[in-house]
């Protein structure tokens, strides 16, 4: 009998699970993250660097823009690595293969943004206003944990998460 198949789709599910599993752990987390002032650029790059074969993989262009000036801030590097890497597995799921996906650092006196942007399908106002909540998901097979765990992490960095969005 043939075993690729079905060992393949075990595979398949058992990365899911061992997302889920981390994104659980994250979330437990959160609430007493010890954050140590670091290079953020320098670990964005680091990131980026593993990103990019996701991209790659979906035929998808990968851009990394003002990050190499952001300095130091005081984070948690996998809690906060957890988070955005979601960020860009949501944007590489919202494109097909010619999209550009554009992760964008800027540093004001007192504050950093981090932006990941897609060049995706966008998304209708009604799940806008959804997004972070717990268990709400529109993708089939999807845990509704992954924004919401964003919001989580991003908090707990004593910062905010916006979404700008249209439909098409």
């Amino acid at each position: 009998a043939d075993l690729a198949q079905p060992l393949m789709e075990i595979k398949t599910n058992l990365a899911r699970l061992e997302d889920l599993v981390q994104d659980h752990l994250s979330l437990l987390r959160v609430g007493h993250l010890v954050r140590t002032p670091q290079d953020l650029g320098a670990a964005l790059q680091n990131w980026a660097t593993a990103w990019q074969g996701l991209a790659v993989a979906r035929g998808v262009t990968l851009q990394v823009e003002g990050v190499a000036t952001l300095g130091q801030m005081p984070f948690h590097p996998s809690t906060l690595h957890r988070a955005l890497l979601n960020l860009v597995q949501n944007a590489l799921d919202a494109m097909g293969p010619g999209g550009t996906l554009t992760v964008r650092g800027q540093a004001t006196a007192t504050q950093v943004q981090l932006h990941v942007q897609d060049t995706g399908v966008g998304i209708p106002a009604a799940q806008r206003a959804r997004l972070f909540e717990p268990l709400y998901t529109t993708k089939p097979g999807g845990s509704g944990l992954g924004l919401y765990m964003v919001h989580e992490i991003v908090a707990a960095h004593a910062g905010c998460v916006t979404v700008k969005s249209e439909a098409g």
